[in-house]
């Protein structure tokens, strides 16, 4: 009696660099080394081997029988992986064992989930060194009464007289304190901006307090360029290595005035970046003249959305499916954009008015008067909205399949009042 024949084994492996979605029916695999995509939709046998695939135990690793490879769908599917180099297929015969594959964890949430674990282990300088960027409004003090005002700071960093019914000033003792908590922290960069910031009362005692820091981060000031008009006095300040001017431009802009801080800028040696805030494609057009006439370098464009321009952001700012390929994310972006916000982790804003926040969207978390840096950390780590605010989380992101190819949310999602800022998925 002849024995049934044995059958051929393979391994079919799933290269670990591969970022795999998988929502309801729907399979999306995308290779960050060529930025190359492939879908799958209602295909139950491959929905079943990718979640084997998937399993812990498994490592992205699996044998396959030859019987199993005669599935059409599941034949077509590994073709498929191997054509766009997302895995192997690999005779048992001829393989020494199953091939290792580690999977990748970021410390953050390691960390997160200790602190929450843990709630008396005090958040000291190892919380601290998560924080990278602190933005300080030192006023809101300024005689200029621009549209974008109540709300562009909610948007991007800008200049405001938020709260101004009630004159609002930083207590120069206070930042001082505040400054010395940040010695714990590796700052990258700390962002000054008011109002006016040159009607800030102690701006040259804020300016040795910067330069006497001993960490090396940059020093970014932000200012409306009508309120440079007069202030060569103040100019001394926005200089050094680690200090920067950002020129605040909205539009129309006065022409006399705008040459004359130009030249102002140019006479006293102050290398300055223009940032154009845009509301529609005229000012898009405005903007590329002035960068045209007056040789400009330097210059950025920030899309604001003032409630009446939707048409504005869905023609420039709404993404689709090409763009995503083209800004190719890396394994290591999609990975932390699963876990954090990269946009807004490790950032604070103080408010004139001392309010501190993770993100000014949200409710502040504490007061410069009454809350260390450190307790604020520590808050937002535990208990924030901000810095883990991801679109696996949210409505309609969470239910795409490209929720980790997309960049992370951002102020503009607030304004707008809506996550999906894009033309890929129809999903409400």
């Amino acid at each position: 009696m002849n024995k049934k024949q044995k059958q051929k084994k393979f391994l079919f492996i799933l290269d670990n660099y591969v970022h795999v979605s998988l929502k309801g029916n729907s399979l999306m695999f995308y290779n960050p080394l060529t930025g190359k995509i492939l879908e799958y939709t209602g295909s139950e046998s491959v929905i079943k081997l990718v979640k084997r695939l998937q399993s812990p135990k498994n490592l992205l690793v699996i044998r396959l029988t030859e019987k199993e490879l005669l599935n059409p769908e599941i034949s077509q599917f590994v073709r498929d992986l191997r054509g766009y180099l997302m895995g192997d297929l690999v005779d048992t015969s001829i393989a020494k064992g199953n091939p290792i594959q580690m999977m990748p964890m970021v410390k953050v949430h390691k960390d997160a989930e200790i602190i929450k674990t843990s709630p008396s282990r005090s958040v000291g300088e190892h919380m601290m060194l998560y924080l990278a960027e602190v933005s300080i409004y030192i006023n809101n003090t300024c005689s200029l009464d621009c549209e974008i005002c109540g709300s562009a700071y909610k948007q991007f960093l800008c200049c405001t007289r938020a709260g101004e019914k009630r004159k609002e000033e930083q207590d120069i003792l206070l930042l001082k304190h505040v400054f010395r908590q940040l010695k714990a922290s590796p700052l990258s960069r700390v962002n000054i901006l008011g109002g006016d910031i040159c009607k800030f009362s102690k701006l040259d005692e804020l300016s040795a307090i910067l330069n006497g820091q001993s960490q090396s981060f940059k020093k970014v000031f932000y200012i409306h360029y009508l309120n440079l008009l007069h202030q060569e006095e103040k100019f001394v300040l926005f200089r050094g290595d680690s200090f920067s001017l950002k020129i605040l431009v909205t539009f129309p802009v006065e022409k006399n005035q705008w040459k004359r801080v130009l030249e102002s800028l140019q006479a006293n040696g102050i290398d300055a970046q223009f940032l154009f805030i845009i509301c529609s494609e005229r000012e898009i057009t405005e903007a590329d003249e002035l960068v045209s006439l007056f040789h400009l370098d330097n210059y950025s464009l920030h899309p604001f959305y003032n409630g009446r321009n939707l048409l504005f952001f869905r023609q420039n700012i709404f993404l689709d499916r090409a763009d995503l390929q083209e800004a190719k994310p890396t394994s290591g972006e999609i990975l932390a954009r699963q876990l954090v916000n990269p946009l807004h982790f490790g950032t604070l804003t103080v408010l004139s008015n001392g309010d501190i926040h993770a993100n000014v969207n949200e409710s502040r978390l504490g007061t410069l008067k009454r809350d260390s840096i450190y307790d604020m950390v520590y808050k937002e780590m535990v208990r924030g909205k901000s810095w883990r605010r991801i679109r696996k989380r949210i409505e309609p992101c969470k239910r795409c399949t490209f929720e980790a190819l997309c960049p992370p949310l951002s102020n503009y999602e607030y304004a707008l009042g809506r996550n999906n800022l894009c033309h890929i998925r129809d999903m409400g």
